[in-house]
């Protein structure tokens, strides 16, 4: 096909218009239209797996409040081949709110009831329990406190309850799913925290005994990592079923041009270009991932940002180049990260020819992606900034000794426990438990920030290390700072 008359600025403009957001924020609705959907995603719905684990950005937020809204339930339902999610019922069990919802307590709520001594696991039953009532009809008490002083008068209030309950379902053919999101704002500090999640990971083991009552778990990777939160009874049932949440290469790129097919302009162009070059099975028309035309996809992205990151294929075909170079250390690149990356590739100059991007455009692009990504990172593990300073302008891979010699050279422990001590969010999970270097190691590996090879060899992929202006011969340059 002749590419000339393809409308490639349209394109151009629609990567360079997309509007990206770091986070959902709670309680926030998630529009039918706006929904793409990964087919390795699939397993997040599955109304027996109950705990879903993934680092910022991936998602988990997203699927938490997609399951809230029954138009994009039923579209999920379709899309997956997942019928119960259409007679499912929903309910926020926490998700971090600030704001008086129908059950989810506050966090202010839940720093109070800890505070006053109360068991996590009798918080956790009145949330349920509150839960329960509001389905069978009764309303749920007025306050969490309310629910718990009745749990605390009758503790068969719990069972009794969620049996009627479970009955009523399974006779009405019907799910109640309780969703619990942003464990990280549970408390103040990490011990407050872990003994908020262990006690309701065991909850959520013991609702395995009901047949139409589950909860959906939401966690970071650092969290899950922590050895301390399954050590209860039966913890295996949930950790070893627990779902990845990550993004594979195609879907990224199915991602993108969901984007693009979003844009009234952008859309049409990027449809007569499939067209041209026999890719139209690639796109992925309302939302629905396809990964049976890889290829297709593969050709499409070529048309689009060229074949290779240069002149020939000595520089990385574009295609597997972008998502390798966005990737953390357990190959997983999170989709703000991607899109980003071909978002400022858009706005590059100058504009290339018989192109929507070129690979100029492209490695400015990562670079962006690197700064955004660090950013975000920054947020959730304000621990990760000291650890990576300490090797401004020192060249990776690098030995174990070395990387410690320049923790303790900078005083990097002594950073990200103070002033609050190793318990705050300023220091990694678990970092209290001893072996302090080889801890926060563990920490950076645990949140795929570094890696150690068999060799021994650290390392810090490209994601991060551009913005952190960490040395590598090979792979994106670090740019000049004036």
């Amino acid at each position: 096909m002749n590419t000339q008359a393809i409308n490639f600025a349209a394109i151009r403009r629609a990567i360079a218009a997309f509007e990206l957001s770091s986070r959902v924020e709670p309680n926030e609705p998630i529009p039918v239209d706006r929904a793409f959907l990964p087919s390795g995603h699939r397993g997040v719905l599955d109304l027996k797996r109950q705990l879903v684990v993934g680092n910022r950005g991936m998602g988990k937020s997203f699927w938490t409040h997609a399951l809230l809204s029954p138009d994009l339930r039923s579209r999920l339902a379709d899309v997956y081949g997942n019928r119960p999610l259409k007679t499912v019922r929903v309910e926020v069990g926490f998700n971090g709110s600030a704001k008086v919802g129908a059950i989810a307590p506050t966090t202010d709520e839940i720093a109070g009831l800890f505070a006053r001594g109360l068991s996590p696991d009798l918080i956790w039953r009145g949330v349920l329990l509150r839960a329960a009532l509001m389905v069978l009809g009764s309303g749920p008490q007025s306050t969490l406190a309310q629910a718990i002083a009745a749990l605390e008068a009758d503790p068969g209030l719990y069972s009794q309850n969620l049996s009627q309950l479970d009955d009523q379902l399974i006779h009405g053919q019907q799910t109640l799913l309780v969703v619990f999101d942003a464990l990280d704002r549970l408390g103040p500090d990490w011990g407050t925290i872990r003994a908020l999640t262990r006690a309701l990971l065991a909850l959520a083991v013991g609702l395995q005994s009901f047949r139409a009552i589950r909860v959906k778990i939401f966690m970071r990777v650092d969290q899950f990592s922590d050895q301390e939160l399954f050590r209860f009874p039966d913890s295996s049932k949930i950790r070893n079923d627990y779902v990845d949440l990550i993004w594979r290469p195609n879907e990224l790129y199915g991602l993108l041009l969901f984007e693009i097919l979003r844009d009234a302009e952008g859309g049409p162009a990027l449809q007569e270009l499939a067209e041209g070059i026999g890719a139209s099975r690639a796109l992925p028309i309302g939302g629905a991932d396809n990964t049976t035309y890889v290829d297709e996809q593969a050709r499409l992205i070529e048309a689009i940002g060229g074949a290779f990151m240069g002149t020939n294929k000595k520089r990385g075909r574009v295609y597997t180049w972008v998502p390798l170079h966005l990737s953390d250390t357990a190959n997983t690149c999170s989709p703000r990260s991607f899109l980003i990356a071909w978002k400022k590739a858009a706005e590059h100059d100058p504009p290339p020819t018989g192109l929507a991007v070129d690979h100029l455009g492209l490695q400015d692009g990562v670079r962006w992606a690197s700064t955004s990504r660090l950013t975000e990172l920054y947020e959730d593990y304000p621990w990760i900034q000291p650890a990576l300073k300490a090797l401004h302008r020192q060249f990776v891979p690098m030995d174990r000794a070395e990387l410690f010699e320049l923790w303790n050279a900078q005083k990097v422990l002594q950073a990200v426990a103070t002033p609050a001590g190793s318990q705050s969010m300023n220091a990694p999970v678990g970092l209290s438990d001893g072996g302090e270097l080889l801890a926060l190691l563990g920490a950076m590996k645990n949140v795929a920030v570094m890696e150690e090879r068999t060799n021994g060899k650290i390392n810090v992929p490209d994601i991060f290390r551009v913005e952190a202006e960490i040395l590598r011969k090979g792979g994106v340059a670090v740019p000049k700072r004036f």
